[in-house]
């Protein structure tokens, strides 16, 4: 006979002294901001364990590690992994565990099982899984891609039935990671929506400003396939052949040999932490992805006063609905592209999308973002406590 486990319960803990250990595959500066807010909220150290101090492909894309200051982090080693991670379950019996993802770093997940074995709180933060045949990091995809594209919904299928319903809350990263947390069979109740944040910055003057009174846009990342570059290439060439005075300029790591046309000039890397400053001399900035958990570079844009235009396919998309300041497209749809790309040469559309810009980018502070994760968590441990709607989904 099988006999159903009651639901582990989640420790009511006073205001004050609610402990938190994060597991991250690695920390990076898109996440420090808001935890070091919140360890400042609950004036306790949050623990934090990652696998590596840094990953080889985000340092290879101009990644930095972050300032960690006085965080408490502790990396996974290689050997006795383990031991490592029973003796921080050990040693925070009381915290509420929140891991990054399932495979992030695929020592995570049979210490998420144990966590939960020993009922102690649990959490998940997760982007989405990318369910196409795309690499992350990679130039162009490979066969490997395709096989992955296949067995991954598999495998977080599988991975979701066996520790979802007995989370205590999850923090899906994106509208895509909200669909895909609940197809696991997450509890809605316990479904609390969320994404990156890094501070706004002092821009000052702009290393490179454009000098035309052409629409001028402009892309931030990664020369690889799937940030989908092609797409907006072809649709700046079309436009400019139907008479539109538009000029692309691109920034980022990556082969840039292919990219030279009529309109469209690759600009080099940004230095790690400056792409604000850059952004805020373009009309638009435009992010055209095959797949993005979130894309932090529209935080940047909207942070700075700038429209973005996002693919469908772009976790960050949601601001964008939330504000108007911009449009979305389909992922990989030229025609799409140029359509959005259309209104935009209208003045009046695009002040209007300026001014939402303007209006919306304070929502993006990391303060605001812990304080609402801060709610969240108190919410999951006492239902009573009502979590304000999320300022960044619809």
């Amino acid at each position: 006979m099988h006999v159903l486990k009651p639901k582990p319960e989640f420790r009511h803990q006073p205001l004050q002294a609610i402990q938190i250990v994060l597991w991250l595959s690695v920390l990076t500066e898109h996440q420090v901001h808001t935890f070091r807010a919140l360890q400042d909220l609950l004036g306790l150290p949050i623990h934090f364990v990652v696998g590596l101090r840094t990953l080889a492909d985000r340092t290879t894309q101009g990644w930095c590690e972050p300032e960690v200051g006085d965080l408490s982090v502790e990396t996974l080693p290689k050997r006795g992994w383990w031991r490592t991670g029973c003796r921080v379950l050990e040693r925070y019996p009381h915290a509420i565990h929140i891991f990054g993802g399932f495979w992030a770093d695929r020592r995570f997940f049979p210490l998420l099982l144990l966590a939960q074995r020993r009922s102690i709180s649990t959490a998940l933060m997760m982007e989405s899984f990318v369910e196409l045949a795309q690499s992350y990091f990679r130039a162009q995809p490979g066969p490997i891609d395709s096989l992955k594209s296949v067995l991954r919904p598999l495998a977080y299928n599988l991975a979701g039935r066996l520790v979802a319903r007995r989370l205590h809350a999850a923090f899906p990263i994106s509208g895509k990671a909200i669909e895909q947390i609940k197809a696991m069979g997450t509890p809605v109740d316990r479904i609390y929506p969320f994404g990156y944040f890094v501070p706004s910055i002092s821009a000052g003057n702009p290393d490179h400003a454009p000098k035309s009174k052409a629409l001028s846009l402009v892309f931030v990342g990664s020369l690889i396939a799937r940030k989908g570059l092609p797409t907006l290439i072809e649709a700046v060439k079309r436009l400019r052949i139907e008479g539109h005075d538009i000029e692309l300029d691109v920034y980022g790591p990556g082969d840039a040999s292919l990219l030279e046309s009529i309109g469209v000039h690759y600009r080099g890397v940004i230095p790690f932490g400056q792409a604000q400053k850059v952004i805020r001399a373009y009309d638009l900035l435009v992010l055209p992805s095959l797949h993005d958990g979130w894309g932090v570079v529209v935080n940047e844009a909207l942070l700075q006063g700038v429209p973005a235009l996002v693919s469908n396919a772009c976790g960050a998309k949601t601001l964008v609905e939330v504000s108007g300041a911009g449009s979305i497209f389909e992922a990989g749809s030229v025609e799409d592209l140029m359509r959005v790309l259309r209104e935009l040469c209208d003045p009046a559309r695009l002040a209007d999308c300026q001014r939402n810009a303007r209006t919306y980018g304070p929502q993006l502070d990391p303060v605001l973002a812990a304080n609402q994760l801060h709610l969240c968590l108190l919410s999951a441990a006492d239902p009573r406590i009502a979590v304000p709607l999320s300022p960044w989904y619809p």
